[in-house]
């Protein structure tokens, strides 16, 4: 099966590479004034050289991870300064693909981020206010023409299921990328089989498939190790994944360290085939993903 590369960690590469500062780590703020959009277009550059170049499919994430309604009054933006700001996102994503990879296969996911950063279960929505919440960015990805949209950083069963609902009534595919902890379990304290089974059951199955993402191999590795996980990894698509274990300071791994460490957890789940990164990830771990897959191949030839 072949593999589709992803994008880095947009916050993160923003931030060490391009020098930015990203208030309430929000990405999107810079699509508001042109040397912000010029970032933005240097940050997915590399990303589509290294597709173009290798002839593999990628999948590129919005910079919307915080436009959603209660990072935004943060920021000072209001629903239809919101919906703005997502349609803006697709469209600026698709045409640095069409300018910089024409050839490349795209593929333009709308990121919907969590509505809170910490797992307090107070805080904590139903599936029904997670639709509700959610659905005012879901629907304005969709709208712009996002290819699909992903529940990205996903605390819990019951907002991926509150997104997943969104994307169906928008018309719009939908995946769910959970989030683990450094004891490979959801921040709940659920399994990831319990949340993708949670999920499916809710939904019918209606997600096109599940990631995980901010965490380190080394720690998606223990959430396959459970008596039922089997069922979690027939559902698994993908990885987009931090170069640091969790509470690490530094760069983390290397390129080539990384690439092993995804890599290898792809041996553990057939399906997952959108291989990427997260916080601390950039081009040059990308471009390791691509060279070790190609030095596979050849090797299978």
């Amino acid at each position: 099966m072949d593999i589709a590369l992803a994008d880095g960690g947009i916050e993160t590469a923003l931030t060490d590479r391009l020098g930015q500062d990203l208030p309430e780590f929000a990405a999107f703020v810079l699509l508001d004034t042109e040397p912000g959009r010029r970032e933005l277009r240097d940050y997915y550059r590399p990303f589509l050289e290294i597709a173009e170049a290798s002839g593999a499919e990628i999948v590129l994430d919005t910079p919307t991870w915080r436009a959603n309604p209660d990072w935004g009054r943060l920021l000072g933006y209001d629903g239809a300064a919101l919906d703005r700001a997502n349609a803006d996102a697709v469209r600026l994503v698709r045409e640095v693909a069409a300018e910089v990879a024409p050839s490349a296969e795209v593929t333009i996911n709308g990121c919907v981020g969590p509505r809170f950063d910490d797992y307090v279960a107070a805080q904590r929505m139903s599936a029904e206010e997670a639709e509700a919440y959610h659905s005012p960015q879901v629907a304005a990805l969709a709208a712009a023409g996002a290819d699909r949209v992903t529940s990205v950083t996903t605390l819990d069963a019951a907002e991926a299921i509150g997104v997943v609902r969104a994307a169906r009534s928008a018309g719009v595919p939908a995946a769910v990328s959970f989030t683990v902890g450094a004891d490979g379990r959801l921040p709940d304290g659920s399994s990831l089989a319990e949340g993708t089974a949670a999920v499916d059951t809710a939904t019918g199955g209606a997600a096109v498939g599940f990631l995980v993402n901010c965490a380190h191999p080394s720690e998606v590795a223990r959430a396959f190790s459970g008596r039922d996980a089997g069922s979690a990894l027939d559902r698994l698509i993908g990885f987009r994944l931090n170069a640091a274990r969790r509470g690490e300071d530094g760069a983390g791994d290397s390129p080539e360290e990384f690439a092993e460490g995804v890599l290898g957890l792809c041996e553990l789940a057939p399906e997952a085939r959108v291989l990427g990164g997260c916080c601390g990830t950039d081009a040059p771990h990308i471009a390791a993903i691509a060279a070790a897959e190609a030095e596979r191949r050849s090797k299978e030839l």
